[in-house]
């Protein structure tokens, strides 16, 4: 039986909010490879550089207007998660409509990246590519929510809601090798912070493994309730299904890997 999937995409992203047929998708075909599994996809559109809030907003009326009454499983990429989670816990406040949440490679604590744009001084910085800082410099809203005070500050101020089910997978960038440019700035970060990451986001970030404990009202350790698992391998850009060689990636001409995985994530959902 098929399923109402949204896919949430990241900052400086972009859905398909009319479902018209587009050569370039940021969710490289996964769309189309989950309809001609039965399901039903909704690829909402959000400010690519909103804030977490206005951006959360924007993705609980896409589902509102596109898939009223239904069960949804949402599955997002980076920005897309904390979207996700600020739409379940501030304003559908339980588990309808949103059922599950998938998060690949989202800053849960916030960004390192983010953190090296926003402070210039930053060894990291030198190392960033123009395509990412440049908008992120020019858009103070997602900047500073993606940073690692603000993200983590987040996280613990967006509790899960009980009856949602959480489940997280987060990137390595050590076991890929065909990546886009964000492979490199992966090893950058490996090195200069040690930390296993996508180019983007840390591992520890992804799969919200908090040094503080987040506590409760009576100051009690609040037990989380996603589930982690195994990492995505590749960086930030492959967890949508941009590698290289691009031309060998697109998904009329072949399948990629990362259909496969979106497949089985999917069938995680009738588990």
């Amino acid at each position: 039986m098929g399923h109402t999937i949204v896919l949430a995409h990241g900052v400086l992203g972009f859905g398909n909010p009319l479902g018209l047929p587009s050569f370039v998708n940021y969710f490289n075909g996964v769309a189309a490879h989950l309809e001609g599994l039965g399901h039903k996809v909704i690829v909402p559109q959000v400010n690519p550089v909103g804030t977490i809030a206005q951006r959360g907003h924007q993705l609980a009326d896409a589902i509102k207007a596109a898939a009223p009454g239904e069960k949804v499983h949402i599955i997002a990429h980076s920005m897309g998660g904390l979207d996700a989670r600020y739409a379940i816990t501030n304003i559908f406040k339980s588990p309808e409509p949103a059922a599950t949440l998938i998060t690949i490679g989202t800053p849960h604590l916030g960004s390192p990246v983010a953190d090296a744009i926003a402070d210039k001084s930053d060894p990291l910085f030198a190392h960033i590519p123009a395509i990412l800082s440049v908008p992120l410099e020019r858009n103070a809203g997602a900047l500073h929510d993606l940073t690692t005070d603000v993200g983590s500050h987040f996280d613990a101020s967006t509790p899960d809601v009980d009856g949602v089910r959480y489940i997280q997978v987060a990137g390595d960038a050590s076991q890929g090798g065909t990546e886009l440019i964000l492979f490199q700035l992966a090893a950058v970060i490996s090195h200069l912070k040690g930390c296993k990451n996508d180019g983007v986001v840390s591992r520890s970030s992804a799969l919200r493994l908090r040094i503080d404990p987040v506590l409760d009202a009576q100051g009690q350790p609040v037990k989380m309730k996603h589930e982690n698992l195994d990492d995505w391998p590749g960086d930030h850009a492959s967890e949508v299904g941009w590698t290289l060689p691009i031309g060998l990636q697109i998904p009329i001409l072949t399948s990629p890997p990362h259909l496969k995985r979106y497949e089985d994530l999917v069938k995680m959902l009738d588990s």
